[in-house]
């Protein structure tokens, strides 16, 4: 049974649908995601940045016209569709973007159980740097999930680079993109805004 999340989000409200897109604040995050009954077994929560969008294509009003081009991206990929699930935005918002149902295409070999949680950004030392929203609705989020999915953080947070031969989320991602960073940074910080959320 998943943990029951007491407190209210803080956060500005918005939420606007676009045919499978859904962008909303993180208070509207919480109680649709409170509302949401999900058949398949979540044990994984990738963190990806995009790398391209990042934060000089975002202009504060074009989520759905980003969340779009990423999906013709995918489907020219060969994806079946667009890869994630979630995407944030530098201005703290939410979207969803892929049935929660159905496996994402985002780490090969760890897609099963997974959730794909794409921050739109370019991650790496010396590029975007996380905007304060940002990384206040990417801790929420994935606080959020661990909390409806029974999820421990140290087990359920994993990032793209540990897979693969690429920088993603992002070398200064959270203090960085290693498994010894994610643990001593990005780990704790989820588990504070756990307690947060559960106080």
């Amino acid at each position: 049974m998943a943990k029951k999340i007491n407190r209210q989000s803080d956060v500005v409200n918005t939420y606007q649908e676009d045919g499978q897109f859904i962008l909303m604040g993180r208070a509207d995050f919480l109680k649709w995601i409170t509302e949401l009954e999900v058949e398949r077994e979540i044990t994984l929560l990738q963190q990806h940045h995009t790398y391209i969008p990042n934060y000089d294509n975002f202009d504060g009003d074009n989520h759905f016209s980003l969340g779009k081009a990423m999906k013709r991206s995918h489907l020219k990929r060969g994806f079946s569709d667009i890869a994630q699930n979630i995407t944030t935005y530098p201005d703290g918002t939410i979207m969803i973007c892929r049935d929660f149902e159905t496996k994402p295409a985002g780490i090969k070999g760890k897609n099963f159980g997974a959730l794909c949680l794409e921050h739109v950004g370019h991650f790496d030392l010396d590029c975007d740097e996380i905007t304060k929203e940002h990384e206040k609705t990417i801790l929420f989020v994935n606080a959020v999930l661990c909390m409806k999915f029974n999820l421990k953080p140290s087990a359920a947070l994993i990032y793209h680079t540990w897979y693969a031969s690429k920088s993603c989320p992002g070398t200064n991602f959270f203090g960085g993109n290693t498994r010894e960073d994610c643990a001593k940074n990005f780990v704790p910080m989820v588990e504070s805004m756990m307690e947060v959320l559960d106080a």
